[in-house]
């Protein structure tokens, strides 16, 4: 039996945006191969894993890969940096038009800078940052679902409900009653896990 081994990176999307260097909307519900995203320099970093024993040198190789292609990629712009974490601060509840008018800047140009730098516009960034307040919200005390909605910025329950249907691909009340006490997971959901 042949041994292998992977590595797990999660990156900021900015930082995916200056470790790649290219629209990160271009890679929106794809997998490429690690030469696809870093062309011929891949296969040496390749080779240099291949012929570490060593775990901790390694992730040293991989860091300095990173940083190197990070400091020599581009910078998000500004106005994208202040805007997503204005968004993460309010839990997605500040709205795409304030940032721009905050910023002076259109909405248009907003969008196409998050669309290049975060690869989703910035409602959609600010939708999902908002469900994963109500995923927090949920866990930490019951409430009525119209007291979460209102409590995570939500019009009412009825938009709430349409986002866990299409985010979560069930309601909130059958999403509850799959978490997993103590975890923070999911049971139920009849996806199998990956390296079973």
């Amino acid at each position: 039996m042949r041994r292998y081994a992977s590595i797990d990176l999660e990156l900021t999307p900015l930082g995916a945006w200056s470790v790649l260097g290219v629209p990160l909307s271009e890679l929106g519900g794809q997998t490429v191969t690690l030469e696809d995203a870093f062309g011929a320099v891949a296969h040496r970093l390749v080779d240099v894993l291949h012929a570490t024993a060593d775990w901790d040198a390694r992730f040293d190789a991989i860091e300095d890969f990173l940083l190197e292609r990070a400091q020599a990629g581009p910078r998000p712009t500004p106005a994208v940096a202040w805007a997503l974490s204005r968004l993460w601060d309010t839990d997605g509840r500040e709205r795409v038009e304030k940032l721009a008018a905050q910023l002076g800047c259109s909405r248009r140009y907003l969008h196409a800078r998050f669309r290049e730098q975060v690869g989703l516009a910035p409602k959609t960034v600010a939708r999902l940052i908002r469900f994963g307040a109500v995923r927090r919200r949920i866990e930490r005390a019951p409430a009525t679902w119209a007291d979460v909605a209102h409590e995570c910025g939500y019009a009412d329950q009825s938009h709430l409900n349409r986002d866990f249907r299409e985010l979560a691909g069930t309601t909130p009340t059958d999403f509850v009653t799959r978490l997993l006490p103590g975890y923070g997971g999911v049971m139920g959901d009849g996806v199998p896990f990956v390296q079973d």
